[in-house]
């Protein structure tokens, strides 16, 4: 991203050193899953304020939500399917850079299965292991969210051989130099 974009009220989160460092040299990495990034989140959120927080990173996409390996979405609504209907936890976007929106679920282990995949793929678009705790997290702390993917692979059978991981983070970082 751009200085000129960015303020010093704003923070960008990484999952992973491997898509902070295909972004920016700046920004804090929370680590993978809801756990991780719901406690490092949280820690920093209380030594520092902030006005607005980006979560930047890869994603799986349904195959029925229409996306292509590449595509960079922004998340505009995120929950975490496995604890519905049990606990109501919908998460929504409360920033925009303007990029095409999709809906989001947070999932605690990436879909193995192509039924999986369908079933999932009939609420949500893609899905990611950390952008409902971070959602929820920036809501407990006001600070403005915005959840930005690139689309690395399909949320199908468990196949990391047709991962597009470079793919998607260069076109993460072109996106978001632009």
């Amino acid at each position: 991203m751009t200085s000129a974009s960015l303020n010093n009220s704003d923070l960008l989160v990484f999952a992973t050193e491997m898509e902070r460092d295909a972004v920016c040299a700046d920004g804090i990495v929370t680590g993978v899953g809801i756990l991780s990034t719901a406690i490092n989140l949280s820690k920093i959120f209380q030594k520092k304020t902030y006005k607005r927080a980006i979560q930047i990173g890869i994603a799986g996409a349904y195959r029925s939500g229409g996306l292509r390996i590449g595509d960079v979405v922004e998340v505009e609504s995120d929950c975490m399917p496995e604890f519905l209907p049990w606990e109501p936890n919908a998460f929504f976007a409360t920033d925009s850079l303007g990029l095409k929106r999709v809906k989001g679920a947070t999932v605690l282990s990436c879909t193995k299965t192509e039924e999986m995949g369908k079933a999932r793929g009939k609420d949500f678009q893609i899905e990611t292991m950390e952008g409902a705790a971070f959602f929820a997290v920036c809501k407990e702390y006001g600070v403005q969210a915005v959840q930005v993917r690139a689309i690395s692979n399909f949320a199908a059978l468990y196949d990391k051989s047709e991962w597009e991981i470079e793919k998607a983070l260069k076109n993460l970082s072109a996106t978001l130099l632009n």
